[in-house]
C-alpha cells in the first residue's frame, strides 16, 4: 500500500520535527517505506529546514513546500497535500497535525491500515482532556452526530486517513476551496463530506493526544467563525442527507481503545464569562434577528447565571443555522458569545470530573441534539 504523511504546518518549528520522525518511522514499520510531505504557509521560524533536517529511515522521502492556493490557512495546505498524494499515485494519504507531542509509529498504522481494508475515511480517536476541544465538544460532536447519524467522536480531530478515491470526491469542487474549508472549516468538511456522501468510516483509537491546546477564550474566536461557517454551510449542502436521520449509530474502531488521564488544559473561566457578556452586548442586535424571542430569552438568562442547558444550546445552533442559510447570519460569528456562555457551564459543572465523568456528558448533549431534531426540522 502507498501511503503519504500529510503535514500542514505555520511557524511549528519546535515541535514538527518530532512529527515527521514518528511518521517516517510508522511508514517504514509498517508499510515498508513512503513518503512525509509538508506543505507549509510561509513560516517564518525555520519550520521546512526542521522538516528537511529530521533523519528518517532508509525508504522514506521527505519533502517540504509552501503552498501556492491563495488563501492562507490549514485547509490550503491539505488541498494541495492531497494533489501531491494523488500526483504520486498513493493508495492513502494520512494527515497529522505539526504541534503533535503525542504521536507514535502506531498512528501511521491505525489511521492507514484500514484504507487498504475498504474504508474510505479513518477519524480519530482520542483521550483528550475534558476542557481540550470546546469547539469539537460543544457544537462539532452533537451537530455531526445527531445530523449525519453517526458517532464520530472527533469530527475536527486534525488527524486523519483518507483514500484515494475520497480524496478525488475532496478536490472536485475548486469553490468550495474559496470559504472557510480553505482554513481551519477544512476538518469539519472532510468529516461531513464523507458522512454525508455515504463513504465506509471507521475511527482510529490513538491513545492520548497532546498538543499545543488552545484557551477558548484566548484564541478559538476566528476557528469558532470558519469551522462553525463550514458546518452549516454543508447543512444545506447536504440536507438530503441529515433530514431523515433519527438514530446516532456506532462507528467501529480500529485498534484497542487506552484509559487514563490526560495532563490538563488551562481554561480562564473568568475571561469566558467577561468575553461572553461583552460580546453578547456587541451582537445583540443581529441575535435578535437569528434567533427565537423565546431562545434569546433563555441566552439572556443563562449569561446571568452561566447555567446553560443543552436544549437550550441545541435550539440556538439550529436556529442559527437556519440565520446563516436564509443570510440573516452572514458569518457564524454573532454565536461566540453563546459558545463561550456554554463553554464555562461546562467548565463549572466538569471542575471536580474526571476527563472520563465528562465524556458521560458530552454524550448526553448529542443525544438531546437528537432529541431536538424536530425542532430544527419545523424551522428548516
Amino acid at each position: 500500500m502507498n501511503v503519504v504523511v500529510g503535514i500542514p504546518s505555520y511557524n511549528n518549528a519546535e515541535t514538527i520535527s518530532f512529527v515527521v520522525k514518528q511518521a517516517a518511522e510508522g511508514l517504514k514499520k509498517y508499510f515498508g517505506g513512503g513518503i512525509v510531505v509538508n506543505a507549509d504557509g510561509g513560516s517564518t521560524d525555520g519550520t521546512r529546514d526542521a522538516v528537511l533536517k529530521t533523519p528518517v529511515p532508509q525508504g522514506v522521502e521527505v519533502h517540504s513546500f509552501v503552498y501556492r492556493w491563495p488563501i492562507p490557512g490549514k485547509g490550503s495546505a491539505m488541498k494541495e497535500l492531497m494533489e501531491f498524494a494523488l500526483g504520486r499515485e498513493a493508495d492513502a494519504i494520512v494527515f497529522v497535525d505539526s504541534d503533535l507531542r503525542s504521536i507514535t509509529p502506531e498512528w501511521i498504522h491505525r489511521l492507514a491500515k484500514p484504507i487498504g481494508e475498504g474504508y474510505h475515511f479513518v477519524a480519530p480517536l482520542y483521550i483528550r482532556h475534558k476542557w481540550d476541544g470546546t469547539i469539537t465538544n460543544n457544537i462539532a460532536y452533537p451537530m455531526t452526530a445527531s445530523l449525519y447519524g453517526e458517532n464520530v467522536r472527533q469530527p475536527i480531530g486534525g488527524d486523519f486517513g483518507v483514500s484515494r478515491k475520497l480524496m478525488e470526491v475532496y478536490l472536485e469542487d475548486e469553490e468550495v476551496w474559496k470559504t472557510h474549508v480553505a482554513r481551519f472549516g477544512v476538518d469539519i468538511f472532510l468529516t461531513t463530506t464523507a458522512l454525508a456522501r455515504g463513504f465506509r468510516v471507521i475511527q482510529a483509537a490513538l491513545g492520548m493526544k497532546i498538543h499545543d491546546p488552545k484557551d477558548p477564550a484566548a484564541s478559538l474566536g476566528p476557528m469558532f467563525n470558519q469551522v462553525v461557517g463550514t458546518l452549516f454551510m454543508l447543512m444545506e449542502r447536504y440536507e438530503e442527507a441529515w433530514k431523515g436521520v433519527r438514530a446516532i449509530e456506532e462507528v467501529p474502531v480500529f485498534g484497542e481503545l487506552e484509559k487514563g488521564e490526560p495532563e490538563p488544559v488551562k481554561v480562564t473561566l473568568e475571561l469566558l464569562e467577561k468575553k461572553a457578556k461583552e460580546l453578547f452586548a456587541e451582537y445583540e442586535e443581529v441575535l435578535r434577528r437569528a434567533l427565537s424571542s423565546e431562545t434569546l430569552e433563555g441566552v439572556r438568562k443563562a449569561l446571568k447565571t452561566f447555567e446553560f442547558d443543552n436544549r437550550l444550546w441545541s435550539h440556538v445552533l439550529y436556529e442559527g443555522a437556519v440565520a446563516y442559510r436564509d443570510g440573516v447570519l452572514g458569518e457564524a460569528e454573532p454565536l461566540v458569545p453563546l459558545y463561550f456562555a456554554k463553554t464555562a457551564d461546562f467548565v463549572k459543572r466538569t471542575m471536580d470530573m474526571s476527563t472520563l465523568e465528562a465524556e458521560k456528558l458530552i454524550e448526553e448533549r448529542a443525544k438531546i441534539f437528537l432529541e431536538e431534531k424536530d425542532y430544527l426540522l419545523e424551522r428548516w
